[in-house]
Order: C-alpha cells, then structure tokens, then sequence
C-alpha cells in the first residue's frame, strides 16, 4: 500500500486520464487481452409530427491490456547479512520510493505518449515557445466550443513553459488547496479553469517533410477511415502529425454547428509517399468509433463537410513552415479524453511474499513478490504494474500545446 500510495501521489498526467471503466478489468487478464467500452448513443432532432426512426449505433472504443513493466532488484546471502538495511523507514528509503519514482515515471511517460499521438486538436507554433498565456486560452477555448465537459482538467506542460507561463501570468495562478500542495508533485496552481502541472515526461515530436503540396485525391466517403492523397515522391508523414483539409471544419457535437475553424486529424501511420495520387494517408479525430469523417446527416456529425478531391491539407496549421520542425508537446485534458485500466495481475503462492494493492479511487495495481533463489542464494524481488489505454472523447476533450521546449 505504501509503494501504491507513491505510485498515484508522483503522477502528473496519469490523473487526467479517466480510470471509471476498470470494473470491466476485475477479472484476471492475459497481457494483450482488450476490453470493448460502449461509446453513448447521439440522436438527429426530427422536425414535426412524422415519425423517423433513428439506428442504434453500438459503437465501442477498445482498451487493450498491454502495457505491462516493473522494476526488479535482488540480493545475496552475503549482502543480506552485512549491509542489509534495517528497519521500515530505511526499505521504504532505500526500496520503495526509489522503485516507485521509476514506475510513476514510467507510467506517466506512457500516458503522456498516448495522449500526444492520440490527440488532433492543436494551439500554439511548433518550434516556438510560447511566451504569454494565449495558446493556454486557446486550448481552453477549442475544448469549450466542443463541449467538453467542465469538471477535471489538467495542464500538462514542460518546465521551460512553466518558466514562460509564469512569468507570463503569475497573477492568473490560484494556489492549490493544501491536501494538492503537500501530496502532488509537479503542482502549480489553478488558472484558465486548469489545474497546472509541469512534467519533464512531455513528447517532443519532429513533424513530416513536405516538398510541395499536398491534395486530397478522390473525394472522400461517409464513415471513411483514411485519405487517398496526391504528394511529391518522398514526402514524410509521421504518427503524430497534424492535419487540417481544406473546405473541412468542426462543427460542434451537441449543435452540429460551426464557426469556421478547421477540423484537424492527427497521423495514425508513418507514410513515406510514393507519389502519383495513390498514397493512402490514415488518420484520427479522436473519437473514431463511426468513422474518422462523418458528415452532415450522420448521427456522430464531426465535419461540416467531407474531403472533396483537389482539397489541400496544411501540416500543423497555425505554424509557418513546419516542415521538419522539432518541439515538445504540452497537454491539455478533461477526465474524459482517454481510459487508463490498470489490471491486477495473479498473485503467485510458491513465493516468501507476495502482496497484491489496488486503488479504490484509480483501478492501478501493484504486485510485489520475493521469493528465494536456493541455487545462487539471492533473494528476488520485484515490482508489476499492468495497465492499458483506450480512446474515449479525445476528440473534444484534449488539446496538444505546442512548443520549442
């Protein structure tokens, strides 16, 4: 419980995911086995009194049981006997926090992974830092027009935007309350309706190679999951990319209404272009479970209007020249753009301990077992966590903050 309680408590991006699903994680798990998580019903509004019956779209989002990792340590005979630490205080100083400081990184390395190349929704310029809270707002402002929910949200930067958003905005931050301040890492305050923490765990991401422009090239159908695109031989599209299409916008899930602003995807495969028009570009919006372009008269509405053939796609709109440009990637996050499982692996008998805790409140577990190993005389010891990720509305509710560093 004490390792447990570090896990959770050295986390800056792991507590923005959405952990409500791991009641369908209670039973035991393979590695590698998913878990379907039903995605909500959206409705048309019918005019009138005629009747219009709608389908029921069963349409699911998959959490995959895969991410597994630990730390493993031992000792022998001779050690145990003259340099062992004694005592509770000196194992969970020697042991436990040293153990737990690696897992929580870990664990929030993979998050913070997940969500960067999972996420379309961008503000700010790659390759520049930003030096006053307007990406911030913006980030903000993306997530309300798609009606993200209000509750639990998190900006997740790296200490050279703290650095510039601090003194940027030092009178916008509110301090946190004193549980926050005494137990979270990373805490910085309140402010934009965020809660801010600065994580060294951030992607930094090297974009895609254009030679010149790139087209769309046959028009693209309902419920489509990937682009057919026109582009110069040797140009690069990496995971991770940002998409806009030309004549393309949002439009708001509830309304189904727009303002103007263009819809963005983000890269799912790597793409080097053969050139000739037959190059199959696969991207995301996020929320994919009906198809990435779903337009007017589709029940999960997400584009104004789909692609049309000679549409040009613009490489991290918002940024000049972006070709080949390197920056990190700052997160911000509702509670409701991604699932994060965490799956309590076997419990072992033949072993001198085994302890297995799990977290009411999050779902993560961590197994310890130490048995001993009689032909080299060592004691084994070692720490499990097993976890997976899943989309969830990442399509409204995250947004990527674009950065140098």
């Amino acid at each position: 419980m004490e390792s447990l309680r570090m896990l959770i408590n050295k986390s800056q991006v792991a507590p923005f995911f959405n952990t409500d699903y791991n009641k369908e994680f209670t039973k035991a798990f393979a590695v590698g086995e998913t878990v379907r998580v039903k995605m909500p019903q959206r409705f048309l509004i019918r005019n009138g009194l005629g009747y219009s019956p709608q389908p029921i779209s069963r349409n699911y989002t998959t959490v995959a049981c895969d991410q597994i990792f630990g730390v493993d340590f031992e000792w022998d005979s001779a050690e145990a006997a003259l340099k062992q630490e004694r005592g509770e205080e000196a194992i969970k100083r020697e042991y436990i926090e040293p153990a737990m400081n690696q897992i929580a990184n870990e664990l929030d390395s993979r998050c913070s992974q997940w969500a960067y190349q999972h996420t379309a929704n961008i503000s700010g310029v790659l390759g520049t830092t930003p030096t006053d809270f307007s990406p911030y707002r913006r980030a903000r402002t993306i997530m309300n027009e798609q009606s993200a929910p209000p509750g639990n949200r998190g900006m997740i930067i790296s200490p050279t935007m703290e650095e510039n958003a601090v003194a940027a905005g030092v009178t916008y931050f509110n301090p946190t309350d004193a549980i926050s301040k005494q137990y979270k890492e990373g805490s910085m305050g309140r402010a934009a309706g965020f809660d801010w923490y600065s994580s060294n765990n951030l992607y930094t991401h090297t974009a895609g190679t254009w030679a010149g422009a790139v087209t769309v090239t046959s028009n693209v159908a309902d419920g489509a999951t990937s682009l057919t695109i026109t582009a110069t031989a040797g140009d690069t599209f990496k995971v991770g990319d940002v998409i806009s299409i030309g004549s393309v916008n949002y439009v708001n899930p509830v309304n189904r209404r727009t303002n103007g602003r263009a819809k963005t995807f983000v890269v799912t495969q790597d793409l080097t272009a053969a050139g000739g028009g037959a190059d199959v570009l696969y991207v995301s919006a996020g929320d994919d479970a009906a198809g990435v372009f779903r337009g007017p008269g589709n029940q999960y509405q997400n584009v104004d209007a789909l692609p049309l053939a000679g549409a040009t796609l613009t490489l991290f709109p918002g940024t000049g020249t972006p070709s080949g440009k390197v920056g990190v990637n700052g997160i911000a996050l509702s509670g409701d753009a991604y699932a994060l499982v965490g799956v309590a692996l076997e419990k072992p008998k033949a072993t001198e301990i085994t302890s297995l805790s799990r977290d009411p409140a999050t779902g993560l577990s961590v197994r310890f077992v130490r048995m001993f190993d009689p032909v080299q005389s060592k004691m084994v010891n070692r720490f499990d966590v097993l976890c997976g990720f899943g989309n969830l509305y990442n399509e409204y509710s995250a947004v990527r903050v674009l950065s140098l560093a």
